[in-house]
């Protein structure tokens, strides 16, 4: 049986915690390029001092949060796309729902992972990490690579309409980020009176829907 952390052990954990929470909230609003360690540090209490021990600079940093976002995307999408299940349209279907609703109710994580695919290559990205998504070492690659392979298996079974590479993983990142990273600044500025579980249970089905009908045989 392990042992229990230590009081200073186990403060040092949720102070790591709380940089990587400030950390997503500051980069998803104002960029990688714009935000200090000292504003991290602010909003997570810290000196920089104190800071610095966890962190050796802002890229570790913001490695480690995308390390952290999707360790919890997998594990969200592994009960339904199991790498020694049968690929099914049901189950790309509610591993779709399930990951729009894990972002729409996180809508800094899913502007924090719009900045990220969306600074792939560019020199001069706002959200500037080392992380690619080939990179198996680290969780980002394993899970793009988790999902890539399921479809490809899917569509070579058949249980997936036949998309070319890496389009069809495109499409799907497409259709459940989208949304939930632009929800709270344009269509709540459209919708003031709709309330946000309404609003999600909408768009659910709208994405089942549109997951149905881009990968139906």
């Amino acid at each position: 049986m392990p042992r229990p952390a230590s009081p200073r052990t186990q403060r040092g954990r949720e102070s790591r915690e709380r940089v990587l929470d400030g950390a997503i909230e500051l980069f998803a609003t104002h960029g990688f390029a714009a935000v200090t360690m000292r504003a991290i540090g602010e909003a997570a209490g810290l000196d920089n001092s104190s800071l610095y021990r966890h962190f050796a600079s802002k890229t570790d940093l913001a490695n480690a949060v995308l390390d952290r976002l999707t360790v919890e995307l997998f594990e969200v999408l592994a009960p339904d796309l199991a790498p020694t299940a049968p690929p099914s349209l049901a189950a790309l279907v509610d591993a779709a729902t399930a990951t729009g609703r894990y972002l729409f109710d996180r809508p800094p994580v899913a502007r924090l992972l719009m900045h990220w695919l969306m600074s792939a290559g560019e020199a001069d990205a706002s959200f500037s990490v080392s992380v690619r998504a080939t990179d198996t070492r680290r969780p980002a690659g394993r899970l793009v690579t988790l999902v890539n392979d399921w479809l490809a298996r899917g569509m070579r079974s058949g249980a997936l309409r036949r998309h070319e590479s890496p389009e069809a993983l495109v499409l799907l990142i497409g259709a459940v980020l989208l949304r939930p990273a632009t929800y709270g600044h344009l269509l709540a500025s459209q919708e003031p009176r709709r309330s946000r579980g309404k609003a999600r249970q909408a768009w659910e089905r709208e994405l089942r829907a549109a997951v149905h009908g881009a990968f139906a045989p």
